[in-house]
């Protein structure tokens, strides 16, 4: 079977009905008086909606791509860690905390992985029914390379000015320098910006560091990030959130960087990564810098990683992260 992003929109549609239907399942047990908790082998919790979701969800891919296999965390055994070829990777209900504590942060996370690598995700906040969705076909174009750019307009613009003038020539030039330059901005630009009046002009800088991080799970670890980052004089806010809406928080530009230094398994983040690759994102590994991968022979858990919502912040903040995280370990 192959996978394309005609392919993927094919099947968009009969994919938010499967979530907006696991999330109208987890909602009516959310809603009720009581409901069934266990705890798992790994000491976290699983409830009735976790069951309800995993059967409707494992259900319905089975209809729409009865060809491509199903990871699923309620269902998962070890055996089934590495099939061959694409497969789904479903978390039914991430967040069960945040269900349990009736916070509302908690999502249906559905990934479609190939070659170690997310490239398709959905995720649904039933909450809010709101829907996130992404692809690795739909990622933003790299970094413009002047270079080359030149080497493709150059003999345009000499096209145009021969045609028009030497006018229209300056007009091209300016307008294809211009627009890539836009473009680069718009995609990879800094966070958030503030201005500030200094000798009478108004100039423009970086605003403070919008860290997303754990409402549920914030660790001694992670405020010693947060002393660290005070200890290189970078300003800092906090934005709190659960389970996948913390990297739909950096799609969405409601955040910059998602540090995560505990554990976590790939059915928790890849249908987020898979969305913040479509916006312009970035998942890292914190200790190599390299991708996170998925589809690992050796577990299903994750390395610590960290998320950046660009490419101008990794390339800015991953070396500093990654020299505080290496003097942990």
């Amino acid at each position: 079977m192959k996978i394309n992003q005609k392919f993927l929109k094919s099947i968009l549609e009969p994919l938010k009905q499967t979530s907006a239907s696991a999330s109208k399942a987890i909602m009516e047990v959310y809603n009720s008086e009581s409901y069934d908790t266990e705890i798992k082998a790994d000491g976290s919790p699983v409830t009735e909606a976790d069951n309800r979701a995993n059967d409707i969800i494992i259900r319905s891919l089975k209809e729409i791509t009865p060809d491509i296999p199903i990871i699923s965390e309620e269902t998962f055994h070890s055996e089934d860690q590495n099939p061959k070829g694409p497969y789904w990777l479903v978390d039914p209900l991430d967040g069960t905390k945040g269900f349990i504590n009736k916070d509302g942060n908690f999502t249906v996370n559905i990934a479609l992985i190939d070659n170690a690598m997310p490239i398709f995700g959905i995720i649904e906040a039933p909450a809010t029914g709101k829907i996130w969705s992404g692809s690795f076909f739909q990622r933003p174009v790299r970094r413009f390379r002047f270079g080359a750019l030149f080497f493709f307009i150059g003999p345009l613009a000499l096209f145009v000015s021969n045609i028009f003038g030497p006018i229209s020539f300056l007009i091209f030039l300016i307008l294809f320098l211009f627009t890539p330059w836009f473009i680069q901005h718009k995609s990879y630009g800094p966070h958030s910006v503030t201005k500030e009046m200094i000798d009478g002009k108004l100039l423009y800088k970086d605003g403070p560091l919008r860290l997303v991080m754990s409402k549920n799970h914030q660790t001694e670890i992670d405020r010693k990030f947060l002393d660290f980052l005070t200890s290189k004089d970078i300003a800092y806010t906090l934005v709190e959130k659960g389970s996948s809406l913390k990297l739909c928080a950096l799609a969405d530009n409601e955040a910059d960087i998602y540090p995560r230094f505990g554990p976590t398994s790939e059915w928790d983040i890849a249908a987020g990564h898979a969305i913040l690759i479509k916006n312009g994102g970035r998942v890292c590994q914190m200790t190599s810098g390299e991708h996170l991968a998925y589809t690992k022979e050796e577990s299903i858990l994750n390395p610590a990683f960290v998320g950046f919502r660009n490419t101008y912040l990794k390339d800015r903040y991953l070396g500093l992260i990654s020299e505080f995280y290496k003097k942990l370990v």
